[in-house]
């Protein structure tokens, strides 16, 4: 008899333990949220403008080569409809699919310019990795299927209130002081010119088959959500030589009807002073790149 008071003793702190661990969780997981979701400054901030607030007829997907090379003032003069730039920086073709998806999930966008790398199909963990920056975005309908390309077991940490913010928070605290440049429509133009001379750039890497199916999946996405997708290899100041990536990003726009444009190894951008480093334009390239684009995307559209 004994034994079983103290067994249920034992029980009991446990069970309260457990409540206490719960409410804390819970507590202390909605501050999380709430310090998130009023971010004004940085990636929180534009990835939410990206996913939950804008309503742009034309969006740009790509890695911090979409961030800084497309000026969304400069083509919506041009093209007359709204733009809004949805880089994100370190983030490639398996986020992308992610972010477009969930775009989804609230409007359906006119078009989509995919800026697309020499690398984005290379092998590589970390690109799946950039996906916990979509773990607080729950309240799509899409969310379990795009976490689970990272881990099938992401949905299930994500019981804990406070795991979606946890890598987040020092950059959160920093936010609220150090809000940096504030741009509305997403882009972030680079200062500055580049000093080093040009080099061959080549990759033989080996490709990663999901990064194939993720770019499969946008262009069949956006042929059943019959949004016009225009893919675009920005300049860089290097001999590029077709990588495996581009080849495959070639074959499949063409097997697709997709509009596909690499400026790579063009003479209009074989100087040093349109670029900030070797793949990035500066605020100077960028907007001789945006007219030229938009001088381009002209004919799409009409």
């Amino acid at each position: 008899m004994d034994i079983s008071k103290q067994g249920m003793r034992y029980i009991g702190k446990a069970l309260l333990l457990f409540v206490l661990l719960l409410v804390a969780d819970r507590g202390i997981g909605y501050s999380l949220k709430w310090m998130y979701f009023n971010q004004k400054g940085e990636d929180f901030y534009y990835t939410t403008k990206a996913l939950d607030e804008q309503t742009a007829d034309l969006v740009i997907l790509g890695s911090s080569r979409a961030r800084n090379h497309y000026n969304p003032e400069i083509l919506q003069d041009s093209l007359d409809m709204s733009c809004y730039n949805a880089g994100r920086s370190g983030c490639f073709l398996v986020y992308q699919r992610a972010q477009l998806d969930l775009i989804l999930d609230r409007y359906t966008p006119k078009a989509i310019i995919l800026e697309v790398t020499p690398y984005d199909m290379m092998v590589g963990e970390g690109d799946y990795d950039r996906l916990s920056g979509l773990l607080p975005y729950q309240h799509h309908a899409s969310w379990q299927e795009v976490i689970s390309m990272k881990s099938p077991w992401e949905k299930y940490k994500c019981w804990s209130a406070i795991y979606p913010y946890n890598s987040k928070f020092f950059k959160m605290v920093k936010n609220l002081k150090d809000r940096g440049v504030f741009h509305t429509n997403g882009f972030q133009p680079l200062e500055g010119f580049l000093k080093e001379e040009k080099k061959k750039y080549t990759n033989s890497v080996a490709i990663d088959n999901r990064k194939v199916e993720a770019m499969e999946h946008i262009i069949e996405v956006c042929k059943t959500k019959q949004i016009m997708l225009i893919m675009v290899t920005s300049p860089m100041y290097a001999d590029v030589v077709e990588t495996k990536s581009l080849a495959i990003t070639d074959s499949l726009c063409k097997r697709n009807n997709i509009p596909y444009y690499s400026f790579l190894n063009q003479a209009a951008y074989d100087n040093q002073k349109l670029f900030h480093t070797t793949d990035h334009l500066n605020s100077t390239g960028a907007d001789k790149f945006s007219c030229e684009i938009a001088h381009l995307l002209k004919n799409n559209f009409n």
